[in-house]
């Protein structure tokens, strides 16, 4: 592995662990073994390594979404599967964690924001497509229910909301899929989702 990924890496597991305004260049540089001079020749500033640890993350992430949402599940099922990965990475990385990248790094949280809004238009606008062909969506006009759904990710997977209302953001993300789900379901739809999503 080059170096520079090392240090990503273990910068990734470090300011999701410990958060980012708590952790130094000097304690990356401490478990790497190296100097903070090293660090700082790859990564100017703190900043800069925070921007490739979120680009590490978000195509990682990009990695793990596809195979889902490309396999040969129907719609629902792909849905429960997204919102399972989702909750999980959201449950090993923290709520603190988001509210320090929005508030000392918003540029960060801007490019964070920016690829889950692109992966949602282009990509769940296609589940949702593929749902109203196999009977489990009403065939409700695409781009309204895509804009509804992604305004409301948006707004309520938030650092600010979730920790103004004490939710973490495992919880507002189930509701949020619940309740903008529950909307377009079919009957056919319904008793696939209670099923599938009343485990969660």
């Amino acid at each position: 592995m080059e170096l520079q990924d090392r240090i990503v890496e273990l910068g990734e597991e470090k300011l999701f662990r410990e958060g980012f305004y708590k952790t130094r260049m000097e304690d990356i540089a401490i478990e790497l073994h190296m100097s903070k001079k090293t660090i700082y020749k790859f990564f100017p500033s703190k900043s800069d390594l925070v921007m490739a640890v979120a680009n590490h993350f978000t195509k990682k992430m990009e990695r793990k979404i596809l195979p889902i949402l490309e396999s040969d599940k129907n719609a629902i099922e792909k849905l429960a599967d997204l919102l399972t990965l989702l909750s999980n990475t959201a449950g090993k990385i923290g709520d603190k964690v988001f509210k320090e990248l929005k508030n000392h790094y918003p540029e960060v949280w801007q490019h964070v924001d920016s690829f889950r809004t692109e992966m949602m238009y282009g990509n769940i606008t296609k589940v949702y497509e593929q749902g109203k062909r196999e009977g489990l969506f009403l065939d409700f006009p695409t781009p309204i229910v895509m804009n509804v759904f992604v305004n409301a990710v948006r707004s309520t997977v938030n650092p600010e909301f979730i920790i103004n209302n004490n939710f973490s953001i495992v919880t507002a993300a189930q509701i949020t899929f619940k309740i903008i789900l529950g909307g377009v379901l079919t009957e056919k739809g319904k008793v696939l989702f209670s099923k599938l999503f009343n485990q969660k």
